[in-house]
């Protein structure tokens, strides 16, 4: 008799977002695809929620990815929000975009999420980790 072990596939979880550590912005809901990004590949995200202080022409959202320092070590999206299907001005947000995944990305780093209004504010954010 031979002995065997199942084989399982290890499936990584899914990117867990919270608060963004500078400070106690509106939290935005963030879901990737895939999840987690694969470097080299293209990865859509999709950020939702509700920004009281307002979206108005010139916002933009931004996704970077960060070192375990909190350094940028690749920006990955910058989207015109109010060009992307949203009808400005408004507090309710709702964007999807596609981005290329840095190749060189190590296999563990944090993605920043953030929407930063016309006047270069940070109105909303949400931080998730990336395991490798």
């Amino acid at each position: 008799m031979v002995n065997a072990i199942p084989y399982y596939q290890l499936d990584k979880r899914a990117t867990t977002f919270g608060p963004c550590p500078e400070g106690s912005l509106p939290i935005l809901t963030v879901t990737l695809q895939p999840d987690p990004p694969v470097p080299g590949q293209n990865c859509t995200v999709t950020a939702t929620g509700t920004i009281d202080s307002g979206i108005n022409p010139g916002a933009t959202l931004v996704a970077v990815a960060l070192d375990g320092a909190h350094n940028v070590i690749s920006s990955l999206a910058s989207v015109d929000i109010c060009s992307s299907g949203v009808t400005c001005p408004t507090t309710s947000l709702s964007v999807t975009t596609t981005f290329p995944v840095d190749a060189s990305l190590p296999a563990t780093y944090s993605i920043s999420i953030v929407v930063i209004d016309e006047n270069k504010a940070f109105v909303g954010c949400s931080y998730g980790a990336i395991t490798g």
